[in-house]
């Protein structure tokens, strides 16, 4: 026997797992596979021990006479249970009083102590539930079972006692109803044997015993819905060589089929399965058929469309010849199991992405862009509000989708007492609003109104364990219910944020006070140079706690010239800092010795290598000499120089190379001389001006050049507006740079040759 004999197949999806930790679905299972009546006590008491902690229990089943006799029993006290072999239908004795009122009753040996003074295990301290075996309200008889506990037990444990009473009926009578059907079978054998007709090849009961077969089962599984209803479970018995299946209404209409309606067919449940799940279920039939085991989980496609996962857990039962003739199971529907599960997957990716973005955050802002760019979009808001605390108050630190008006109240907001956010932190936990109305019901006041343009809100408290960070506000464009998954998902975000913010106010503070050393080591205005302009910028990277070694400087002489300096040493650190601290001093100390650009690059290495640093420094050093415009340039493992003419040549000086400073004392450095011309335009940079993530050094320096080139064949203005033009220059040209993450820091020292004096030249910050 195999799948396809029922006409039609279907395929397993991913399985949710067995219900093993569900004892109501494990003991309807354990029940229903049960062969015989014998086994039904012990599976019964092992459900009860788990269950409510029994240890023993006795079967009584009622006679024709109505009186019940004792029938099997184990972990009792074999005197007292021989005691009571048959009770009569009228005792007082707990078994036949729950027949009677057909209820569960408890007890206590105490009770019966009394009454039967010679049975001594009586005297122990003995609890017991007697429960009525009913089917369709007649009493097949009681199970008896010990335990330790409460007397009586609580609720949950009073209906897992009456579950397993109910199916063990249920399974009682069944089976008592198939042994029926199989004497009337065994009783026809000898017409067989006589020369009659030959029964069919498959093992099919006669009409009337099937009819009665289901008739017997159909209403004996009234009580055992009930019984198996608050686990939305469903039963049922498909006999293999028929193809017929015996289920109760709840798995009828699991399958989205009508009980008034269905013809007990196998092939009428196959017929729902979603075609996708076809395949596998064949399968998952076949091994089940060999093994005897079941267990599999697919899709259903109701009559409306809609699509259901069922699972299904039995157990196949064999004939005597090995044929595979039964298969009792129990069914329910994880349709939602499945979808909580989805959203539980939801949302571990969505933490798991937002804290990856928010890894990379180092500084504020970047952790309000992560917010804006990742968080927002997947939570469905369009706006979002960031305070953190500041001496006692909530500063505005950072907002997005707004009006102007309600980012005026928002700055107002936190200074004032008993603002939401600070009602937030107090309570604790987030503030959900549904809508505007129950707002403003909370929050009256005008300077707390909300934007027009928004109908639900969130305010959720940023607080470590060193205390308040500030808070964080979210508002959606519509009214929005918030259920079990925003405040899960609002939790995680407030952990991760309030971490993140923690970590970037401490990378701020660093960062300013890495960037003010900086400062501090950096000319803040350039000396005058006769006969030219002169522009300078300095931009630190934009990812990073650390501030670089880029430097420059201009060196002026006794005879009206200069030397102009730039340089980058090695990393980005406090220590990278310092060492360019020191070695832009020793410059310009070797500068004022009298010391020009080949013999003051020599000086500079000397230095660097007699420091206690394993750091080298890149640098380029130009003479200019007074208005003639004559350049000595020398370089040492830097970018050469960019010199553009007044026709908007531009190109890259050749300039022999060295190694960069620091790494042998002995090293010399050859000079290029070139020229000047009025009009004509130098450029130093670091690196970080062409070493982008984005392009290739050949591209970067192309574009740099367009841009060189641009600017000084531009139409030309008075010499008032020629220093803020090279001004502009400068600013255009680190403009693409640093702002952006991947890029390193940026310094530049742009020369032009005039034929007019300038004034001072200042350092732009």
């Amino acid at each position: 026997m195999t799948a396809e004999d029922f006409g039609t197949s279907t395929e397993a999806g991913p399985r949710t797992g067995p219900p093993g930790g569900d004892p109501v679905r494990e003991g309807v299972l354990r029940l229903l596979a049960c062969p015989d009546p014998d086994s039904l006590l012990t599976t019964a008491l092992r459900i009860c021990r788990t269950g409510v902690g029994a240890y023993g229990g006795a079967v009584f089943l009622t006679d024709d006479d109505g009186w019940l006799r004792l029938t099997g029993y184990e972990g009792m006290d074999e005197e007292a249970v021989h005691r009571f072999p048959v009770v009569a239908p009228d005792s007082p004795l707990p078994a036949a009083v729950a027949v009677r009122e057909r209820r569960i009753v408890y007890g206590f040996s105490d009770d019966l102590a009394e009454r039967y003074p010679d049975l001594p295990t009586l005297r122990d301290a003995v609890r017991f539930a007697v429960v009525p075996l009913l089917v369709d309200e007649r009493a097949l008889g009681t199970l008896v079972v010990q335990y330790d506990g409460p007397l009586p037990l609580p609720p949950a444990d009073d209906r897992l006692l009456i579950m397993v009473a109910e199916v063990y009926a249920h399974r009682l009578e069944h089976l008592r109803v198939r042994e029926q059907a199989e004497r009337a079978e065994r009783a026809a054998e000898p017409g067989v044997r006589d020369g009659s007709a030959a029964p069919a090849s498959r093992d099919v009961r006669h009409d009337t015993d099937l009819h009665d077969f289901r008739r017997r089962s159909k209403s004996g599984r009234t009580r055992l819905d009930l019984a198996m209803s608050s686990g939305n479970i469903g039963s049922y018995e498909w006999d293999i060589p028929s193809g017929t299946v015996i289920a109760d209404e709840r798995t009828i209409r699991l399958f989205g089929l009508d009980p008034d309606r269905f013809d007990s067919l196998a092939e009428s449940f196959l017929r729902t399965i979603h075609p996708d799940d076809v395949e596998r279920i064949r399968t998952v039939l076949d091994e089940s058929l060999k093994t005897g085991e079941h267990h599999a989980a697919h899709r259903v496609v109701w009559p409306d469309g809609s699509v259901h996962w069922l699972e299904s857990k039995g157990t196949v039962q064999h004939s005597p010849t090995g044929e595979p003739r039964l298969l009792i199971g129990v069914i329910w529907d994880t349709t939602a199991q499945r979808e909580r599960a989805k959203r539980r997957e939801s949302r571990r990716e969505f933490v798991l992405n937002v804290t990856n973005s928010f890894a990379a955050a180092l500084t504020t802002q970047d952790v309000l862009d992560t917010m804006t760019e990742t968080v927002l979009p997947e939570l469905g808001a369009n706006a979002l509000a960031i305070h953190l605390e500041h001496e006692g108050r909530l500063l505005l630190a950072g907002a997005v989708g707004y009006p102007r008006e309600t980012l005026d109240r928002l700055r107002v907001m936190g200074t004032v007492d008993d603002n939401p956010m600070a009602e937030a932190l107090r309570a604790g936990h987030p503030l959900f609003f549904r809508n505007r109305a129950e707002y403003e019901a909370r929050f009256p006041d005008p300077r707390f109104r909300p934007a027009k343009a928004h109908g639900a809100y969130v305010f959720i408290p940023l607080t470590s364990a060193d205390g308040t960070v500030g808070s964080c506000l979210i508002s959606y464009a519509s009214p929005r219910e918030f259920g079990s998954d925003d405040q899960i998902v609002t939790a995680a975000i407030a952990g991760i944020l309030t971490q993140s913010l923690a970590r970037a106010r401490l990378s701020d503070l660093f960062r300013r006070r890495m960037t003010d050393l900086q400062e501090l080591m950096m000319p803040r205005a350039l000396p005058r140079l006769p006969g030219y302009e002169i522009a300078a910028r300095y931009v630190p990277a934009a990812e990073g706690m650390q501030v670089g070694g880029d430097w420059f400087d201009l060196l002026p002489r006794e005879d009206g010239g200069a030397s102009l300096v730039i340089g980058d040493v090695e990393g980005h650190s406090a220590q990278a800092a310092g060492v360019m601290g020191q070695l832009r001093t020793a410059l310009r100390a070797h500068a004022d010795d009298g010391y020009r650009a080949e013999h003051l690059m020599a000086r500079g290495n000397r230095t660097l290598w007699g420091l206690d640093t394993d750091r080298f420094a890149t640098c380029c050093i130009v003479d200019v000499s007074p208005r003639a415009g004559h350049l000595q340039i020398v370089r040492a493992g830097h970018p050469a120089p960019l010199q553009a003419e007044p026709d908007g040549t531009v190109r890259e000086l050749e300039v022999p190379g060295a190694l960069p400073l620091g790494y042998s004392p002995a090293d010399r450095y050859p000079v290029h001389h070139g020229q000047l011309e009025p009009g004509s335009v130098l450029v130093l940079y670091t690196d970080g001006l062409v070493d982008t993530p984005d392009r290739s050094y050949e591209e970067a320096v192309a574009a740099v050049s367009k841009r060189l080139s641009a600017w000084v064949t531009r139409p030309q203005h008075g010499g008032g507006e020629r220093a803020a033009d090279l001004e502009a220059l400068a600013d255009s040209l680190v403009s693409d740079g640093p702002a952006q993450p991947g890029y390193d820091d940026v310094a530049v020292l742009v020369v032009r040759r005039t034929s007019w004096g300038s004034g001072p030249a200042k350092m732009s910050r």
